[in-house]
Protein backbone atom coordinates (compact mmCIF):
# COMPACT_ATOMS: atom_id res chain seq x y z
CA UNK A 1 0.00 0.00 0.00
CA UNK A 2 2.86 2.07 0.76
CA UNK A 3 4.28 1.84 -2.99
CA UNK A 4 0.25 2.31 -4.03
CA UNK A 5 0.48 5.78 -2.13
CA UNK A 6 3.80 7.02 -3.67
CA UNK A 7 2.64 6.21 -7.05
CA UNK A 8 -0.88 8.05 -6.56
CA UNK A 9 1.13 11.31 -5.24
CA UNK A 10 3.19 11.62 -8.60
CA UNK A 11 0.34 10.72 -10.83
CA UNK A 12 -2.88 11.94 -9.33
CA UNK A 13 -3.58 15.70 -9.47
CA UNK A 14 -7.09 15.10 -6.81
CA UNK A 15 -7.47 14.61 -3.57
CA UNK A 16 -5.45 11.81 -1.50
CA UNK A 17 -6.27 10.85 1.70
CA UNK A 18 -5.10 8.03 4.01
CA UNK A 19 -7.41 6.40 6.93
CA UNK A 20 -10.18 8.93 6.35
CA UNK A 21 -13.18 8.47 8.36
CA UNK A 22 -15.94 7.49 6.52
CA UNK A 23 -18.60 7.76 8.86
CA UNK A 24 -18.45 11.26 8.05
CA UNK A 25 -19.18 10.39 4.63
CA UNK A 26 -22.51 7.96 4.58
CA UNK A 27 -25.74 9.15 5.71
CA UNK A 28 -25.99 6.30 8.52
CA UNK A 29 -22.73 8.00 10.11
CA UNK A 30 -21.41 5.03 10.80
CA UNK A 31 -18.13 3.40 9.24
CA UNK A 32 -14.18 2.80 9.91
CA UNK A 33 -11.99 4.59 8.32
CA UNK A 34 -10.80 3.83 4.44
CA UNK A 35 -7.49 2.96 3.87
CA UNK A 36 -7.07 5.49 1.08
CA UNK A 37 -9.66 7.58 -0.33
CA UNK A 38 -8.96 9.74 -3.69
CA UNK A 39 -10.73 12.01 -5.44
CA UNK A 40 -9.57 12.23 -9.22
CA UNK A 41 -9.96 15.88 -10.96
CA UNK A 42 -10.53 14.60 -14.20
CA UNK A 43 -11.11 11.56 -16.35
CA UNK A 44 -7.20 11.28 -17.40
CA UNK A 45 -6.61 11.66 -13.64
CA UNK A 46 -9.19 9.12 -13.10
CA UNK A 47 -7.71 6.79 -15.80
CA UNK A 48 -4.35 6.98 -14.35
CA UNK A 49 -5.91 6.36 -10.89
CA UNK A 50 -7.50 3.29 -12.22
CA UNK A 51 -4.81 1.90 -14.16
CA UNK A 52 -2.40 2.02 -10.76
CA UNK A 53 -5.85 0.07 -8.99
CA UNK A 54 -5.10 -2.62 -11.21
CA UNK A 55 -1.40 -2.67 -11.32
CA UNK A 56 -1.33 -2.83 -7.55
CA UNK A 57 -4.59 -5.18 -7.38
CA UNK A 58 -6.09 -3.51 -4.36
CA UNK A 59 -9.86 -3.47 -3.85
CA UNK A 60 -11.74 -0.47 -4.85
CA UNK A 61 -15.13 0.86 -3.93
CA UNK A 62 -16.87 3.88 -5.77
CA UNK A 63 -18.72 6.36 -2.87
CA UNK A 64 -21.41 8.60 -4.11
CA UNK A 65 -22.91 11.14 -1.32
CA UNK A 66 -22.68 7.95 1.35
CA UNK A 67 -26.48 6.91 1.20
CA UNK A 68 -27.76 3.91 0.57
CA UNK A 69 -24.21 2.65 1.87
CA UNK A 70 -23.93 0.71 5.34
CA UNK A 71 -19.45 0.52 6.21
CA UNK A 72 -18.23 -1.72 8.23
CA UNK A 73 -16.87 -0.71 11.64
CA UNK A 74 -13.74 -1.66 10.66
CA UNK A 75 -13.41 0.17 7.40
CA UNK A 76 -12.55 -0.54 3.61
CA UNK A 77 -9.19 -1.54 3.38
CA UNK A 78 -8.83 -0.80 0.10
CA UNK A 79 -9.21 2.17 -2.38
CA UNK A 80 -12.71 4.33 -1.96
CA UNK A 81 -12.95 6.36 -5.47
CA UNK A 82 -15.49 9.47 -4.91
CA UNK A 83 -15.93 11.30 -7.72
CA UNK A 84 -17.15 14.47 -6.15
CA UNK A 85 -15.04 17.26 -8.54
CA UNK A 86 -17.13 15.32 -11.77
CA UNK A 87 -19.89 18.35 -10.68
CA UNK A 88 -20.55 19.91 -14.60
CA UNK A 89 -23.70 21.14 -15.17
CA UNK A 90 -24.91 22.56 -18.34
CA UNK A 91 -28.05 23.67 -19.48
CA UNK A 92 -29.21 24.08 -23.43
CA UNK A 93 -33.19 24.03 -23.40
CA UNK A 94 -34.72 21.28 -22.46
CA UNK A 95 -31.85 19.40 -22.79
CA UNK A 96 -29.28 19.10 -19.71
CA UNK A 97 -25.53 17.50 -19.23
CA UNK A 98 -24.93 16.72 -15.38
CA UNK A 99 -21.87 15.48 -13.42
CA UNK A 100 -22.00 11.86 -11.82
CA UNK A 101 -20.54 14.58 -8.71
CA UNK A 102 -23.31 16.78 -8.21
CA UNK A 103 -25.70 16.61 -5.36
CA UNK A 104 -29.16 14.74 -6.12
CA UNK A 105 -31.17 17.08 -4.59
CA UNK A 106 -29.35 20.31 -5.77
CA UNK A 107 -29.54 19.47 -9.22
CA UNK A 108 -33.13 18.72 -8.91
CA UNK A 109 -33.80 22.28 -7.78
CA UNK A 110 -31.55 23.68 -10.95
CA UNK A 111 -33.82 21.77 -13.16
CA UNK A 112 -36.83 23.32 -11.58
CA UNK A 113 -36.07 26.75 -11.39
CA UNK A 114 -35.56 26.61 -15.35
CA UNK A 115 -39.20 25.33 -15.58
CA UNK A 116 -38.34 21.59 -16.81
CA UNK A 117 -40.24 18.52 -15.25
CA UNK A 118 -39.63 15.34 -14.78
CA UNK A 119 -37.78 15.30 -11.08
CA UNK A 120 -39.55 17.10 -8.61
CA UNK A 121 -41.15 13.60 -7.32
CA UNK A 122 -37.30 12.45 -6.29
CA UNK A 123 -37.14 15.40 -4.05
CA UNK A 124 -35.62 14.94 -0.87
CA UNK A 125 -33.75 11.91 -1.69
CA UNK A 126 -29.86 12.14 -0.93
CA UNK A 127 -26.95 11.47 -2.61
CA UNK A 128 -24.90 11.72 -5.83
CA UNK A 129 -26.13 11.88 -9.50
CA UNK A 130 -24.35 9.06 -10.13
CA UNK A 131 -25.48 7.15 -6.90
CA UNK A 132 -29.14 7.60 -7.88
CA UNK A 133 -28.44 6.53 -11.88
CA UNK A 134 -26.37 3.02 -10.20
CA UNK A 135 -29.58 1.98 -8.83
CA UNK A 136 -31.95 3.81 -10.87
CA UNK A 137 -33.32 5.72 -7.86
CA UNK A 138 -36.93 6.33 -7.56
CA UNK A 139 -39.86 7.17 -5.69
CA UNK A 140 -43.49 8.62 -5.74
CA UNK A 141 -44.03 6.70 -9.53
CA UNK A 142 -41.18 8.35 -10.69
CA UNK A 143 -37.28 7.38 -11.69
CA UNK A 144 -34.18 9.00 -12.33
CA UNK A 145 -34.19 7.03 -15.60
CA UNK A 146 -37.37 8.30 -16.92
CA UNK A 147 -36.13 11.03 -19.10
CA UNK A 148 -32.77 9.63 -19.50
CA UNK A 149 -30.67 10.08 -22.92
CA UNK A 150 -27.54 8.45 -22.45
CA UNK A 151 -24.99 7.82 -19.37
CA UNK A 152 -21.07 8.31 -20.01
CA UNK A 153 -18.95 6.31 -17.92
CA UNK A 154 -15.44 4.77 -17.72
CA UNK A 155 -15.47 0.87 -17.18
CA UNK A 156 -12.69 -0.90 -15.61
CA UNK A 157 -10.49 -1.10 -17.94
CA UNK A 158 -10.45 2.59 -18.60
CA UNK A 159 -12.84 2.72 -21.74
CA UNK A 160 -14.80 5.53 -21.80
CA UNK A 161 -18.52 4.50 -23.44
CA UNK A 162 -21.20 6.90 -24.12
CA UNK A 163 -24.30 4.20 -23.37
CA UNK A 164 -28.43 5.05 -24.37
CA UNK A 165 -30.51 4.57 -22.23
CA UNK A 166 -32.07 1.54 -24.33
CA UNK A 167 -28.09 0.04 -23.47
CA UNK A 168 -28.46 0.49 -19.38
CA UNK A 169 -30.98 -1.85 -19.02
CA UNK A 170 -32.85 0.13 -16.24
CA UNK A 171 -35.13 -2.25 -14.07
CA UNK A 172 -36.22 -1.54 -10.45
CA UNK A 173 -33.74 -0.45 -8.32
CA UNK A 174 -30.91 -1.48 -10.75
CA UNK A 175 -28.94 -0.48 -13.62
CA UNK A 176 -27.07 -3.80 -14.63
CA UNK A 177 -24.82 -2.10 -17.52
CA UNK A 178 -23.32 0.92 -15.81
CA UNK A 179 -23.14 -1.27 -12.25
CA UNK A 180 -19.58 -2.26 -12.14
CA UNK A 181 -17.85 0.54 -13.88
CA UNK A 182 -17.46 4.82 -13.05
CA UNK A 183 -20.50 6.56 -13.57
CA UNK A 184 -18.96 9.60 -14.95
CA UNK A 185 -22.20 11.54 -15.50
CA UNK A 186 -25.69 11.72 -17.86
CA UNK A 187 -27.62 13.90 -20.38
CA UNK A 188 -31.35 14.22 -20.16
CA UNK A 189 -34.44 15.90 -22.10
CA UNK A 190 -36.67 17.16 -19.89
CA UNK A 191 -40.48 18.25 -20.79
CA UNK A 192 -40.75 21.84 -19.64
CA UNK A 193 -43.71 22.59 -16.70
CA UNK A 194 -44.69 25.25 -14.53
CA UNK A 195 -41.74 26.48 -12.68
CA UNK A 196 -44.45 27.89 -9.69
CA UNK A 197 -46.42 24.43 -9.92
CA UNK A 198 -43.46 22.43 -10.13
CA UNK A 199 -41.84 23.77 -6.64
CA UNK A 200 -45.37 23.16 -5.06
CA UNK A 201 -45.18 19.67 -5.76
CA UNK A 202 -41.93 19.56 -4.48
CA UNK A 203 -42.90 20.86 -1.12
CA UNK A 204 -45.70 18.45 -0.94
CA UNK A 205 -43.11 15.92 -1.74
CA UNK A 206 -40.75 16.70 0.89
CA UNK A 207 -43.86 17.27 3.13
CA UNK A 208 -44.64 13.61 2.47
CA UNK A 209 -40.99 12.56 3.02
CA UNK A 210 -40.86 14.17 6.85
CA UNK A 211 -44.57 12.79 7.53
CA UNK A 212 -43.47 9.37 7.18
CA UNK A 213 -40.08 9.02 7.31
CA UNK A 214 -36.94 9.39 10.62
CA UNK A 215 -35.47 12.38 9.30
CA UNK A 216 -34.65 13.24 12.77
CA UNK A 217 -32.06 10.40 13.06
CA UNK A 218 -29.23 9.88 10.59
CA UNK A 219 -30.32 6.81 7.79
CA UNK A 220 -29.67 5.38 4.44
CA UNK A 221 -33.22 5.65 3.60
CA UNK A 222 -34.89 2.10 2.74
CA UNK A 223 -33.11 -0.94 4.11
CA UNK A 224 -34.84 -3.37 1.52
CA UNK A 225 -36.55 -3.39 -1.68
CA UNK A 226 -40.29 -3.69 -2.30
CA UNK A 227 -40.89 -7.38 -2.91
CA UNK A 228 -43.26 -7.73 -6.14
CA UNK A 229 -47.06 -7.59 -4.35
CA UNK A 230 -45.73 -6.31 -0.97
CA UNK A 231 -44.16 -3.45 0.62
CA UNK A 232 -41.13 -4.24 2.94
CA UNK A 233 -42.06 -1.96 5.95
CA UNK A 234 -45.39 -3.53 6.05
CA UNK A 235 -43.80 -6.72 6.50
CA UNK A 236 -41.69 -5.83 8.91
CA UNK A 237 -43.60 -4.15 10.94
CA UNK A 238 -46.49 -7.07 10.61
CA UNK A 239 -43.55 -9.53 11.90
CA UNK A 240 -43.65 -7.31 15.04
CA UNK A 241 -40.55 -5.51 14.65
CA UNK A 242 -40.90 -2.24 14.14
CA UNK A 243 -39.30 -0.16 16.90
CA UNK A 244 -37.06 -3.09 17.44
CA UNK A 245 -33.55 -1.74 19.27
CA UNK A 246 -30.30 -3.52 18.76
CA UNK A 247 -27.52 -1.56 20.75
CA UNK A 248 -27.87 2.41 19.59
CA UNK A 249 -30.17 0.98 15.96
CA UNK A 250 -33.33 0.81 15.51
CA UNK A 251 -35.44 -0.41 13.33
CA UNK A 252 -37.84 3.34 13.19
CA UNK A 253 -40.93 3.21 15.22
CA UNK A 254 -41.77 5.55 12.24
CA UNK A 255 -40.85 3.57 9.52
CA UNK A 256 -40.55 -0.21 9.67
CA UNK A 257 -38.51 -0.08 6.12
CA UNK A 258 -35.82 2.67 7.58
CA UNK A 259 -33.25 1.68 9.96
CA UNK A 260 -31.92 4.37 12.07
CA UNK A 261 -28.75 5.42 13.58
CA UNK A 262 -30.25 6.97 17.22
CA UNK A 263 -26.46 7.80 18.36
CA UNK A 264 -23.06 6.55 17.83
CA UNK A 265 -24.21 2.90 16.40
CA UNK A 266 -22.18 0.48 15.27
CA UNK A 267 -22.49 -0.93 11.75
CA UNK A 268 -22.43 -4.66 13.63
CA UNK A 269 -25.78 -3.63 15.19
CA UNK A 270 -27.62 -2.18 11.89
CA UNK A 271 -26.23 -5.27 10.26
CA UNK A 272 -27.59 -7.70 13.57
CA UNK A 273 -31.44 -5.77 12.58
CA UNK A 274 -30.68 -6.12 8.82
CA UNK A 275 -30.55 -10.26 9.55
CA UNK A 276 -33.23 -9.97 11.86
CA UNK A 277 -35.66 -8.53 9.78
CA UNK A 278 -34.85 -11.16 6.80
CA UNK A 279 -35.47 -14.17 8.93
CA UNK A 280 -38.70 -13.11 11.03
CA UNK A 281 -40.07 -12.13 7.23
CA UNK A 282 -38.70 -15.30 5.83
CA UNK A 283 -40.43 -17.31 8.74
CA UNK A 284 -43.60 -15.52 8.89
CA UNK A 285 -44.46 -15.03 5.45
CA UNK A 286 -41.83 -17.20 3.13
CA UNK A 287 -41.02 -14.10 1.57
CA UNK A 288 -37.40 -12.98 1.09
CA UNK A 289 -36.26 -9.35 1.71
CA UNK A 290 -33.58 -8.37 -0.93
CA UNK A 291 -31.29 -5.81 0.41
CA UNK A 292 -31.50 -2.18 -1.49
CA UNK A 293 -28.68 -0.46 0.58
CA UNK A 294 -24.88 -1.91 -0.16
CA UNK A 295 -22.60 -4.04 2.72
CA UNK A 296 -19.13 -1.98 2.17
CA UNK A 297 -16.20 -3.73 4.27
CA UNK A 298 -17.96 -6.71 5.76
Amino acid sequence: MERLVEDLRQLIQGDILLGDPLDKRTTYRIGGPAKLLVCPRDIEDLQRLNGLIKEHAVPTFVLGGGANVLVSDEGFAGVIVQLNHFDELRFEGSRVRAGAGLVLDEFIVACLKRGLAGLERLSGIPGTLGGALRMNAGAFDAEISDHLLRTEILDYESRFRILKKGQVGFQYRRAPMIKDSYILGASFDFPCGDKEELFVIRQEILAKRREKQPWQYPSAGSVFKRPPGYYAGKLIEDAGLKGKILGRAQISSKHAGIIVNLGRARASEVLGLIRMAQQEVRKKFNIELELEQELIGF
